[in-house]
Parts: C-alpha cells; structure tokens; sequence
C-alpha cells in the first residue's frame, strides 16, 4: 500500500497558501475557535483512515505547546486514497495543520519502516527512515500552532473529553486515550459502542425494556441504530460519518418513518390500534442513529443539515425491513 498522496498533501505549497490567506474557510475562524475546530478536525479524520475501526487505537496528548497524535491498526490504514473518490483534496486535514502550525513533524510506519519528515512553517525541515518492529501501521503526529493565529490560550480538555467519549462509542471496538500532561488522563473503550451511547445519556429508571438495535448496510450506505422505549424521553442525534447535524436531515427523516411504518404494519398484523405517527414517535422512544456515506451533502456551510435525497429511500426501506423482522422475532418489545 502506497503512502504517495499522503506525503502530496504535506507538500502543496499553493493549497497551504491559500489556507494561510483564508484560515477560516478551512476551520471556522482563528483565535482558540478556530484551533478547537482543527484539532477536532485531525480527531476526525484520522479516525476515517482505518481499514478496521474495531482494530484501531487512537491517543492525544497535551502539552504546553504542542498536539501530538498517534493513530495505531492492526488492519491497515488507507494511505493513498485518490482525488476522485471526494470531492475535497485528499488528507485536506494534514494540508491545513501544516499551514496553520509553527512546526509539525509527521511520521508513517508500516512494513517495518518509520518515515518521520519535520516541517516549520510549513516547508520540509528534515526527514528520516527508522527501522520498526511494530507490526500494523501507524500515523504519528505533533504540531505547534501558530500562536499569531490562535493565540496561547490551552484547548478545553472538557470539550476533547465530551468528543473522544462520542467517538468511542459511535466506533464500537475503537480505543482512544486523552492525555493532559500530568494532570489528566481517560480512556475509551465501548464494545457494545451505541447502546452505551444511549444507555449513558438516558433515564435507566424509565427504560422500557432492552434496546432495538440495528446494524445493516444498505446501497454502501452503513446504518447503525439503536432505539430505546423510554417514558423520560429526550435523545434524538443521528450522526453522519461522525458528524451530528444540529437539524437532523433526510437521513433522520427516512429512519424515522421506516421505524414508523414498521411499528404500524406489526400493530396492524396483530389487530391493534395503537397507531404510531410520525409527530408522536419522538414521545416513545430514545433514538441514536450512526450512517456512514461516502459524499454527505450539507445544508449550509456549518454542516446543521444533510440533504442527500436518496438517503430518504435508503434509510427508510432498510430499517423497515430490520424494525418488521426484530417485531415478528420479539412482538413483547413493543407490546410490553
């Protein structure tokens, strides 16, 4: 497997350039926003490079002055990935750290190699090839920002915590450290990833019973749900490749209307009354929908909304048909 893209991305002088001249474009803004928002981003995206989630270990580490990161898969990491498949440049995110930082050392380890190159401010530094024993392969990453840019205030640890939580558990079998120097250090680790997602947020006291879990591909789009009958209702995120779009989107929509008709059509087969709306699901259940999507497409710059229209029809027909087969297999869930 290839690493050349990988590398391309730390060396295109005109796309850092243009990063550098319109910071916020890439990132929101500057100042301790704008350094918040490019570090979730590095979290983010390194994580999208794993062939196997489930085999993956991510850690983070605060200091005073730098972020390092080091991605770890026993499966492998896709390091070439080609321009086509997206509609932004490959490793965008790399391209952006290194424009934004003071000094960035990157490292790639695979088939018994570590390739380490240091960049300050922005151009290659020095480089150097270090003999491994690790099996896997590894990403490695430490940079300073630019303290002109983002200031010298420290990165909230509450809001990595809040995120690197999220994340373990939208990636059920991932395991992510969270380091703050001496002071702080967490683990994450969720094998059970969206069950304990709900089960963290909602009211154990007024769950109905255990949770309806859905786990299905569907036209390369991955779909995982979990549903949850709770009388203290109040969960209702539905994430698209890790991302939570505040206003929902087609995805949520077709989700939630399959689960609708599923419900009903078992109620009718049953000769029950008890109809389900669309406008009363929200009172019945706790929802956490996680769908995976090549090219998500947004409402608006900030991502509060996806609009891919076949999502609708995807979403919809496949929980349809997990909804109808869990009730046929298990009819006191919902009857209970």
């Amino acid at each position: 497997m290839t690493d050349e893209n990988i590398w391309k991305a730390l060396d295109n002088d005109v796309l850092k350039d243009s990063i550098r001249k319109r910071p916020s474009m890439y990132i929101g803004g500057i100042g301790p926003t704008g350094l918040e928002s490019m570090v979730l981003q590095v979290l983010d995206n390194l994580l999208q490079l794993a062939v196997d989630i489930t085999q993956a270990e991510l850690s983070m580490e605060l200091t005073q002055e730098q972020i390092i990161f080091s991605f770890f898969s026993r499966k492998g990491l896709f390091l070439n990935k080609r321009p086509e498949e997206q509609y932004t440049p490959p490793y965008l995110f790399l391209s952006v750290v290194n424009a934004l930082s003071e000094q960035l050392g990157f490292g790639v380890e695979k088939l018994g190699k570590r390739t380490i190159q240091i960049y300050q401010h922005g151009q290659l530094n020095k480089k150097a090839l270090i003999p491994s024993e690790d099996e896997g392969q590894r990403i490695e990453m430490a940079f300073t920002p630019d303290k002109t840019l983002f200031g010298d205030k420290q990165l909230s640890y509450f809001i990595l915590f809040n995120r690197c939580q999220e994340l373990a558990m939208l990636n059920g079998g991932l395991t992510i450290s969270l380091t703050d120097g001496k002071k702080q250090k967490n683990y994450f680790h969720y094998e059970q990833g969206l069950i304990e997602y709900i089960f963290q947020k909602d009211d154990s006291i007024t769950r109905g019973s255990e949770p309806l879990v859905i786990n299905t591909v569907s036209e390369g789009v991955t779909i995982q749900a979990v549903i949850s009958k709770n009388g203290s209702t109040s969960i209702k995120d539905s994430f698209v490749n890790g991302h939570l779009p505040a206003d929902g989107g087609t995805h949520l929509d077709g989700f939630i209307q399959g689960t609708v008709d599923a419900i009903n059509q078992f109620l009718e087969e049953t000769n029950r009354l008890k109809y389900l709306t669309i406008e009363n699901f929200p009172e019945r259940f706790d929802v956490v929908l996680s769908i995976k999507v090549k090219r998500p497409r947004y409402t608006g710059a900030i991502k509060k909304k996806i609009r891919n229209p076949e999502l609708y029809k995807i979403v919809k027909e496949a929980v349809f048909d997990e909804v109808s087969i869990f009730l046929k297999r298990h009819p006191a869930w919902y009857l209970n």
